[in-house]
């Protein structure tokens, strides 16, 4: 308000005659020492501040007896002051505020019998005179309280802005005018209300002043009104156009001298980030210590001790090694055969000098202001495509986006997984357990340099990289894909740079045919890897055809560059380059597919959900997506997009079925577009989706409990950003692909449900369900089929990867879930109390019967993704959160289960005599209830065979005699002798088809272990490779082989037994891991992770191995889903060092 003082306030105050004075809101206290000056030594002024910013005791000492200082809101001390001649009014600029402070003043004066006393307001202008201010939100009356962000404002624009604007860090009401909002508003609502005439100036300068004088004052002092005449008149405005002047001649003075002194700080502290960034984009900071590892490596492979004052001291020590370090990186040498570089370490082999160029070419785009994004394609590392971000960051440019474009393929297309073989000439010794992984393997191999390519960046490392410097952010976006249809699909629109890396696994041609014509004018186009004659061929030969003829620049000897000066106008019209065909000729993209940016009327939430002849299913799985089944949605919007993918005539849905569950229903057909697999069905879902968020359903036949969609969100917007996977069960007494081969089909499902009433209550669900996967709450996940998803992290890092075309979809939504979560930003969530139920319906893996088949459809999946993504499926290992309660029918686990038989034994087939008609599946918690009951009664130590104490289950013998007579093994391998009685079984099993020996291994042999010629004792720690080597002294180098593991330990212990003897099973033999009901599943929960861990390991990891669950028909095993049959059998390299 200051600078009102001499023009208006002042005057108006001695025409008025003020003597008592009220100032709400002092700012820094300039106003009131202008007015107890002003006023006169006759004059009192009251001062209210809550917060003042300045110390109102020197006003105190200054102006004794005058000045009162209340430390407290306006609306608090008002009432009980005397009546005013004057209040200038400039604090908490809000219609609440305003025109209660108006009405108590009114008030008090009234009472005095006086009239109002003169009010000068402040902020009744723009940008508040009709939008509410909020300094401390909760101050204000909920009702009388607009809803408000914290955002900048632009004049004439009523919705506050993304970004930028005026006051972005205040809480200003999200729209302007409207009733009850700003100061003016609250000025116009009280003088309309008041019973008396009075004058209103206002002075449109400065955000606005508004004088409001009672007409009876006028009338008692007429040098009042001439002043308010004066302030109108023509010379009055003129005045006021001169301060205004003044104001913005200060105002600029300060904002350039601000402005001028900010940049070149701010460019100077670019410059130096941007310096430390390039730095540690190429480890320059940590050369010693490359220096050390490489000297360790050496000595390792050399067999010579190192020298301490080496490794204490390189720079001075190897010298030569840290200058050739610090000139290669410097250069953007990538590797020296002879003397290793270390390019294990950098996060781009360009070295520093083209980082510099590039940086310049960032500048050059920023200065002239070059419209589009920047885009880097065959990113290694993500080195380059970081400093890109680093650059956006370091000068708070908000507006373009990094594109990073690559295979993110964790090894080159051409790598072998598999050591190599050792040469003719070197020899290896299959005995020696300290062995490297081949015989002639360097060092530097072990750990990815020099130059390796093993070590290649994938989208995981890419994004840690990110993220490890603060750059992951929504201006980034991967698109990942095996060839550059993924290009055509990604929402690239203008690009100001294109930057092409020396391992871009994507031909030059196909890249500058589809971003060349995206390239603003002014853009630049950056090749590294020029060397290469057939690249720089491709450069000239896409350049003649795009018309191109802007001179090159060669950045360094492997890098050159050039800038688009004009519209390219491509040769031969229609003449299409051949390398293009196939990418061009794509059916969909090879690679996830990014989602759209959201409309202009969003929901909460979208729901995609894929169906495929499952009318029966969907009827289930719509109603409990429906808002009438879902609990606790409030105000929650959401739309479910419910999506045909070919289903026959007589299971197709249709859009009267679908919004027959709603208005949130939408029904999508893919018509012709439909494919074997659902995923390009999710990916036209998502395109439809009008969510913030989404829910994606790969399986239709999945139903929900009622709180799912409700804790989804939650869990979004509690540990945002996240990743929230709802828990998975079965319908029915067990898992599914066991339970259908003993007689569950939909008629029994049907029954289920029927029995537990649904959907009157959807958590009855866990009454007739079976965690899948033999789990529990707080076991880790590999997929879910609900899981939310935040939008954003579908348009950074794609949604469903189309490359996953087979039936059913493969890894897909293994895929997604893996790619999401792993993202270092993103926090892992699950329900609790909640999940989703399959209902059986022939699906194309869970339904399949036959666990050979099964594993085999699996096993061939794992293959696909190992073969795509250049690396094995290795899930999510991040710490999960949860969010969620536990309604009593959930409250099951391993430790505390609910049998419920009679349920299950409702549905028990007809009888003949006593017998079932057909068989019905037993119940996975009764056999849980049963095994636990009779482990607990110690009765198996007691089993005996042929008159001696072997303590097995007498079904675990006969299994165990199937396949030895089945198999017919040379030698049958066992761990963990014990007393010897399951070497005595097995000898005279051998015995009986006169065929087989026994090899039984243990840390420490027993005095009293029985003796017969078929077997042979081994005293040895069966995981080490030297008591292997003993047992191939009796077996062998290629036996004919059964093991059996049998040691009873931890699963790290378990599985070293299992990698030391593996490779030894043949073809349709078995390896038996013993004792797998321990650890929980379902006896000893206190064993910890055991064997039946360790075989999830060999199971779901290896394709070669297979739980063969047909052998398990004698009622009772202690080794469930431990009989592991070899259905193939692949070399194995074994890690051995080469003697010398």
């Amino acid at each position: 308000m200051f600078p009102f003082w001499d023009i208006a306030v002042a005057p108006v105050l001695q025409a008025a005659g003020a003597r008592r004075v009220v100032e709400i809101g002092a700012l820094r206290g300039e106003t009131t020492a202008f007015m107890l000056n002003e006023l006169g030594s006759e004059s009192e002024l009251h001062v209210i501040d809550p917060v003042p910013v300045f110390d109102p005791s020197e006003h105190e000492q200054r102006f004794p007896g005058r000045y009162i200082f209340h430390r407290a809101l306006s609306l608090d001390v008002l009432p009980d002051l005397p009546a005013m001649d004057a209040a200038l009014i400039d604090g908490d600029h809000n219609w609440y505020t305003v025109y209660n402070e108006l009405k108590a003043l009114s008030d008090t004066a009234r009472k005095a019998d006086q009239p109002l006393p003169v009010m000068i307001l402040h902020d009744v202008g723009w940008p508040y005179g009709r939008r509410d201010l909020y300094y401390v939100p909760e101050q204000i009356p909920e009702d009388h309280r607009q809803p408000y962000e914290q955002k900048g404002m632009v004049p004439g624009v009523s919705e506050l802005v993304e970004s930028g604007g005026l006051n972005p860090t205040n809480c200003n009401a999200t729209h302007e005018g409207g009733p009850r909002n700003g100061v003016m508003t609250a000025v116009d609502d009280f003088i309309a209300e008041y019973d008396r005439t009075v004058r209103l100036v206002f002075l449109p300068a400065y955000f606005g002043l508004a004088i409001v004088v009672e007409e009876a004052l006028l009338a008692q002092r007429p040098e009042l009104g001439e002043k308010l005449d004066w302030l109108e008149s023509s010379e009055g405005q003129a005045a006021l156009v001169e301060m205004a002047e003044s104001v913005r001649i200060d105002s600029l003075m300060v904002q350039h001298n601000v402005f001028y002194t900010d940049r070149e700080r701010t460019s100077t502290a670019g410059r130096r980030y941007l310096g430390l960034l390039k730095g540690a984009l190429l480890n320059e900071h940590y050369l010693e210590q490359e220096v050390r590892i490489s000297y360790l490596l050496e000595c390792l492979d050399r067999g010579i001790p190192p020298r301490p004052e080496a490794l204490r001291d390189p720079g001075r020590q190897l010298t030569e090694e840290l200058e050739q370090l610090r000139t290669a990186r410097t250069a953007g040498v990538r590797h020296d055969d002879a003397n290793p570089v270390g390019s294990a370490f950098p996060y781009t082999p360009i070295g520093r000098e083209r980082l510099d160029r590039l940086e310049d070419l960032l500048e050059t785009i920023h200065a002239e202001d070059v419209a589009g994004d920047l885009v880097d394609v065959g990113t290694g590392r993500g080195g380059v495509a970081m400093l890109f971000r680093g650059f956006l960051e370091a000068y708070g440019i908000t507006v373009p986006r990094v594109w990073v474009v690559d295979r993110f393929r964790a090894r080159p297309l051409d790598s072998q997984y598999d050591a190599p073989p050792p040469t003719d000439d070197e020899p290896t010794d299959p005995a020696d357990e300290s062995a490297p992984a081949s015989s002639g393997t360097h060092a530097w191999d072990v750990v990815g340099g020099p130059g390796l390519p093993e070590l290649q960046g994938d989208l995981n490392s890419v994004r840690e990289g990110f993220h490890r410097f603060g750059l992951l952010d929504d201006q980034v976006r991967f698109v990942p894909g095996s060839d550059l249809s993924v290009v055509d699909a990604a929402p690239i629109d203008k690009v100001a740079l294109i930057h092409i890396g020396a391992d871009a696994d994507f031909d030059v041609e196909g890249i500058l045919t589809r971003l060349y014509p995206r390239l603003s004018l002014g853009g630049f186009v950056v090749i590294d890897g020029v060397a290469d004659q057939h690249r720089r061929a491709a450069i000239d030969a896409i350049r003649a055809h795009l018309g191109s003829t802007e001179p090159i620049h060669a950045l360094d000897h492997g890098t050159l560059s050039w800038r688009k000066t004009e519209t390219a106008k491509a040769t031969g019209e229609g003449d299409e380059p051949s390398v293009l065909d196939e990418a061009a000729l794509a059916d969909r993209p090879a690679g996830p597919v990014l989602a759209p940016p959201r409309g202009w009327i969003p929901t909460d939430l979208t729901v995609v959900v894929v169906f495929y002849n499952m009318k029966r299913e969907a009827a289930r799985t719509l109603h409990s997506l429906s808002r009438a089944y879902q609990r606790g949605l409030g105000d929650i919007t959401y739309d479910v997009v419910v999506v045909d993918n070919g289903s026959k005539p007589e299971q197709k849905l249709d859009e009267a079925f679908v919004q027959s569950f709603g208005r949130e229903f939408r029904f999508v057909d893919m018509g012709e577009d439909a494919r074997p697999s659902p995923i390009p069905a999710l990916n036209r879902g998502i395109a439809e989706g009008k969510g913030t968020n989404f829910a994606l359903m790969i399986d239709g036949a999945h139903v929900l409990t009622p709180g799912v969609l409700r804790h989804g969100l939650s869990g979004l917007r509690t540990y945002e950003p996240a990743v929230v996977a709802t828990q998975q069960w079965y319908v029915g007494p067990g898992d599914q692909a066991d339970v259908v081969a003993e007689g569950y089909d939909k008629d029994y499902e049907d029954k289920l449900f029927e029995t537990i009433n649904w959907p009157a209550d959807g958590y009855k669900l866990f009454d007739i369900g079976h965690f899948i996967g033999n789990r529990d709450w707080f076991d880790g996940m590999w997929e879910s089929n609900c899981v939310f998803v935040p939008r954003a992290q579908l348009e950074q890092a794609g949604g469903f990867d189309e490359r996953f075309s087979m039936p059913g979809g493969g890894y897909a939504n293994l895929d997604l879930y893996e790619r999401i979560g792993a993202s270092p930003d993103v926090t892992v969530v699950s329900i609790l109390g909640e999940g989703s139920f399959h209902q059986v319906h022939g699906g194309t893996t869970t339904n399949l019967a036959g666990e050979e088949t099964r594993h085999a459809t699996l096993g061939g999946y794992s293959e696909h993704y190992t073969d795509m993504q250049g690396r094995s499926f290795r899930g999510n290992a991040k710490p999960v959160h949860y969010v969620g309660s536990m309604p009593r029918e959930a409250a099951r686990t391993k430790a505390r289960r609910r049998v419920s038989p009679n349920l299950f034994s409702l549905h028990a087939p007809d009888q003949e005599g006593g017998v079932p008609v057909k068989a019905s599946p037993l119940p996975d918690d009764l056999w849980s209830e049963f095994t636990e009951s009779y482990w607990n009664t110690l009765k198996w130590r007691q089993t005996h065979w042929m008159g001696r104490r072997l303590a097995k289950l007498p079904g675990d013998m006969v299994i165990l005699q199937e396949i030895v007579h089945s198999v017919r093994p040379d030698w049958i391998i066992h761990t963990g002798t014990a007393n010897g009685g399951l070497d005595w079984f097995l000898a005279t099993i051998c015995d009986l088809i006169d065929h087989g020996q026994i090899v039984s291994v243990d840390r420490k042999l027993a005095d009293d272990l029985p003796e017969h010629p078929r077997i042979h004792y081994v005293e040895g720690e069966a995981h080490l490779t030297n008591t292997r080597g003993k047992v191939m002294e009796i077996t062998g180098a290629d036996p004919h082989t059964m093991v059996i593991l049998g040691s009873k330990a931890s699963s790290a212990r378990t599985s070293a037994e299992y990698h030391n003897f593996e490779d030894l099973v043949s073809k349709d033999s078995y390896l038996v891991i013993e004792d797998t009901i321990v650890g929980g599943h379902p006896v000893w929960p206190n064993f910890g992770v055991g064997p039946f861990e360790a075989r999830k390991g060999v199971t779901e990891v290896r394709g070669d191995f297979v739980a063969d669950t047909t052998l398990e028909k004698y009622g009772l095993s202690f080794n469930p889903t431990g009989y592991l049959k070899r259905v193939r059998k692949t070399s194995k390299r074994r890690f051995m060092r080469k003697k010398k």
